[in-house]
C-alpha cells in the first residue's frame, strides 16, 4: 500500500482528490470485509478545526452514500478523548487519585492559575517586563500548550528559553543568570501547576497533551491498542497541525497504516498559534507525492507573482496600475468605513454583484471597524454577517439582568449589586416598565445592603402613582416573585427557574437562547469544578457571578450557517481558517503594519519549539525573515480566494492618530483610486 501526499494551493483541490482516494480505499478494502462499516471505523481522520472536521465527514459520508461512516476529529479532541478512555493507565503509571477527570474550560484555567500563582504573583518573583498580571499568566498556560505540541516536556522550558531569547540590558549589567532564574521560576510556576491538576484529576489542553506526548503515546500497552485500532489515518490541511500529531502519524505509519495527508504551501496559518509545518513534511519522502496545479480563475493565478515581488522588493520606477486592483482612501479611519460600505452597497443596489460574493477582510478588526460597517450598510439594507464573532456574556442584557437577580435571592451578594443594575433588571425582567420608570423604582424602592438588598413595595415611593397601574403591577409581580424564592435551592435550579419565567414566554431569537444556553452550561461546569475542589456554594456563586461580568466567557450570539445574502466580515486568520472564497474581496486598514504579523500575533516563544528550531538565540533578523515569509504565504493564499476584484481600504491615520507606513504601501500605490 502506497501512503499519498496531496500538495497544493487554496482551491487547488486537495479535499476533493482526498475524497476520491477514501473513495478507492472503500471499494477495494471497506468493502471486501466481512463487516464493512466495522471496518470503516478503523480511518483516523484529523481536521483542523470543529468547522473543518464537520465539513470534511459529510464529504466522506455523502460520497459514500452513508455506507462507510468515519468520524474525523480536531488533534486536540482526539488527544482529550484517549486521555480520558486510557485514564486507568495514566493512574496507575503516574500514581494519581483515582477519580474521574474533569477538563476545565479556558476561562477556569486562567482563574486557577491565578489564584495558584497569586503568592508567587505578589512577590514578583513571577514576572515579566511590561506584562500585566494576567497576561503573564496566560503566556505561561500557553507556554505550557507550545512544549506539549512540539513533543517537550515543561522542565526543558527555562533553558529552551534562556538560549532562545536575548537578555535585556539591565540583566546584561548584572550578569546573564539573571535571565536564567526569570525562567527557572516560570519552570517551577508550570510545574507546580502541572502537579495541582494531577492531584485534583484537572484536564487543560496542556495538561492533556502534555500527558498524551510524554505518558501516553510512548507506553507500550497503548500502542498495542492504537495499531488494532487503525488501519488508515487521513489528515486535512497537515500545515495547521502541531508536531506531535506528526508523531502520532508517523507511529501508525511505521506500524502497517496508511495514510493520506494534505498540505498547502501557502497555508500555515497557525503558524506560532502552535502548527509546524516543516516538521510534517518530513513524512514526504514516506509518501508518493501528487502536486496539484494551482487554481486558475482567480486574482491570485494572474497577479499574485507580482504583487510578492512588488511587496518584498519595492522598486522606484513606475509600474501601470493593474485594473483589478483598486484603492479607496480616506485620511480618518471613519470616513474609511463609510466609505467602504457606500462602495459595497453602491455595486450590490447596480446588480453588479450580489452580497454573498463580497468578503472584507482586516489584520486586526476591532469593535469599532466591525459596528460602523455593518450599521451603514444594515441602513442600506445589505445583510452582515461576521465570521465566528464571540462576545461575552456580560455583553446580553438578559444575562447581566440574571446575576442581578441572584444578588436579591441569596444572601451576602449586597456588593455585586448597585442601582443602575437593579434599573437595568426591572427593564429587562418585564414588559411594562420603561427606563425612566425603572430608574425611578431603583432610586427609591430598592434597599441595599451588603448582607440581604432587597426591593420595597411600590408604596415605599411617596410619588407612586407617577409610575402608572402597568408599571406598578409588573414591578410587584417580580418582586412577589422573587420573595417566593428560597436561598437554600441551587443556583442552577434558580436560574433555569428565572428564565423559564421570565424569558421563555417570549420566545427569544437564537442569539438570545444561545446566550443563554451559554450561561447555563457555563453555570454546570463552574459548579461541578466548584465542588472538585471543594468550595461552598456561596464562594461558587459569588466567583461565578464576578467571573462572567469580567467578560471572560464569551458565547457566539449569530446562527450557525451565515445567511445566503450576506456580506462576510472576518479578520484574516479567521477567513483563512475556514478556506472561504469570494468574487471581490476588500482588505481593511490595508496600510496598516498588521499585515505584516499575518492578522493573527504568534504566542510568546512559539519559534522555540518547532522541531527545526537550532537552539540558537532568536535575533531581529529572525524574526523579520519568518513575518515576511508569512506575509507571501498570506498574499497568495488570499489572492487564490479573490475571483476576479480587490479592494485595498486605507486610511492616511490609525484609530490613535499615527501616520500609516505598512509594508502593503507599495502595492497600494499601484492600484487604481476607486472614485
Amino acid at each position: 500500500m502506497t501512503n499519498l501526499w496531496i500538495e497544493g494551493g487554496s482551491l487547488s483541490g486537495k479535499s476533493e482528490r482526498l475524497v476520491q482516494q477514501f473513495c478507492e480505499w472503500a471499494e477495494t478494502d471497506f468493502a471486501k470485509q466481512t463487516n464493512p462499516q466495522a471496518a470503516s471505523q478503523k480511518v483516523l481522520v484529523l481536521a483542523v478545526d470543529s468547522q473543518q472536521r464537520h465539513n470534511l465527514s459529510d464529504r466522506l459520508i455523502i460520497a459514500t452514500h452513508g455506507r462507510y461512516p468515519v468520524t474525523a476529529i480536531t488533534p486536540l479532541s482526539f488527544f482529550r478523548d484517549e486521555v480520558r478512555l486510557f485514564w486507568t493507565l495514566l493512574v496507575k503509571k503516574l500514581d494519581l487519585k483515582a477519580q474521574f477527570p474533569l477538563l476545565l474550560r479556558v476561562e477556569n484555567e486562567q482563574e486557577l492559575a491565578n489564584q495558584r500563582w497569586s503568592d508567587r504573583l505578589k512577590t514578583r518573583t513571577l514576572q515579566m517586563e511590561g506584562i500585566s498580571r494576567d497576561r503573564l499568566v496566560r503566556r505561561l498556560l500557553d507556554l505550557f500548550l507550545l512544549a506539549a505540541y512540539g513533543g517537550r516536556d515543561i522542565t526543558d522550558i527555562p533553558a529552551i528559553l534562556n538560549a532562545g531569547i536575548e537578555t535585556n540590558i539591565a540583566n546584561l549589567e548584572a550578569g546573564l543568570e539573571i535571565g536564567l532564574e526569570q525562567w527557572q521560576e516560570i519552570g517551577a510556576a508550570l510545574q507546580e501547576w502541572r502537579e495541582y491538576c494531577w492531584e485534583r484529576g484537572l484536564l487543560t489542553y496542556g495538561i492533556i497533551t502534555d500527558l498524551f506526548a510524554h505518558h501516553l503515546l510512548p507506553t507500550p500497552q497503548y500502542q498495542r491498542q492504537l495499531k488494532q485500532r487503525f488501519a488508515y489515518v487521513i489528515v486535512d490541511r497537515a500545515d495547521e497541525m502541531p508536531a506531535i500529531a506528526c508523531d502520532l502519524c508517523r507511529f501508525l505509519l511505521e506500524n502497517g497504516a496508511q495514510g493520506m495527508f494534505t498540505f498547502n504551501p501557502d497555508g500555515s496559518a497557525r503558524l506560532g498559534l502552535g502548527a509546524n509545518p516543516s516538521y510534517w513534511q518530513t513524512l514526504k519522502s514516506e509518501c508518493k507525492i501528487v502536486e496539484l496545479l494551482p487554481a486558475q480563475h482567480t486574482l491570485g493565478a494572474e497577479i499574485a507573482k507580482s504583487v510578492i515581488e512588488i511587496v518584498s522588493q519595492p522598486i522606484l520606477q513606475f509600474i501601470e496600475p493593474s485594473p483589478q486592483v483598486y484603492s479607496i482612501e480616506s485620511v480618518s479611519r471613519a470616513k474609511l468605513f463609510r466609505n467602504v460600505a457606500e462602495t459595497i452597497a453602491e455595486a450590490i443596489s447596480s446588480g453588479e454583484i450580489n452580497a454573498n460574493e463580497i468578503a472584507i477582510i482586516a489584520p486586526g478588526l476591532d469593535n469599532i471597524a466591525n459596528y460602523a460597517i455593518a450599521e451603514i450598510l444594515r441602513k442600506k439594507e445589505v445583510r452582515v454577517s461576521p465570521l465566528n464573532d464571540q462576545r461575552p456574556l456580560s455583553y446580553s442584557a438578559q444575562v447581566r439582568s440574571l446575576l442581578t437577580l441572584i444578588t436579591l435571592v441569596y444572601p451576602n451578594l449586597g456588593k455585586l449589586v448597585s442601582r443602575d443594575r437593579i434599573a437595568e433588571m426591572l427593564l429587562v425582567l418585564t414588559n411594562a416598565i420603561d427606563p425612566v420608570r425603572a430608574g425611578m423604582l431603583a432610586d427609591y424602592c430598592f434597599a441595599p445592603d451588603i448582607t440581604n438588598p432587597r426591593l420595597l413595595a411600590a408604596e415605599t415611593y411617596n410619588q407612586w402613582n407617577r409610575i402608572g397601574y402597568e408599571a406598578t403591577h409588573a414591578y410587584e409581580n417580580l418582586r412577589e416573585w422573587i420573595e417566593q424564592q428560597s436561598s437554600k435551592d441551587a443556583p442552577l435550579l434558580f436560574i433555569d427557574r428565572a428564565i423559564q419565567a421570565f424569558f421563555k414566554p417570549r420566545k427569544l431569537s437564537y442569539e438570545h437562547t444561545s446566550t443563554l444556553q451559554s450561561l447555563i452550561e457555563t453555570a454546570q461546569h463552574y459548579w461541578q469544578l466548584g465542588y472538585r475542589l471543594d468550595q461552598q456554594d456561596a464562594n461558587i456563586l459569588e466567583n461565578f457571578i464576578q467571573l462572567i461580568r469580567q467578560g471572560t466567557v464569551t458565547a457566539n450570539p449569530y446562527f450557525p450557517d451565515a445567511p445566503q445574502d450576506s456580506v462576510v466580515i472576518a479578520t484574516i486568520f479567521q477567513y483563512r481558517m475556514a478556506r472561504l472564497s469570494h468574487r471581490w474581496q476588500f482588505w481593511l486598514d490595508a496600510s496598516s503594519d498588521l499585515w505584516l504579523r499575518g492578522g493573527a500575533a504568534a504566542l510568546f516563544g512559539a519559534p522555540f519549539f518547532l522541531k527545526e528550531w537550532n537552539g540558537e538565540l532568536w535575533t531581529t533578523e529572525n524574526q523579520n525573515e519568518v513575518d515576511m515569509q508569512r506575509l507571501q504565504k498570506l498574499l497568495r493564499d488570499l489572492l487564490d480566494r479573490t475571483g476576479d476584484r480587490l479592494y485595498l481600504c486605507h486610511s492616511e491615520l490609525s484609530t490613535n492618530g499615527q501616520i500609516q507606513n505598512g509594508v502593503l504601501i507599495p502595492l497600494i500605490e499601484i492600484s487604481t483610486i476607486k472614485t
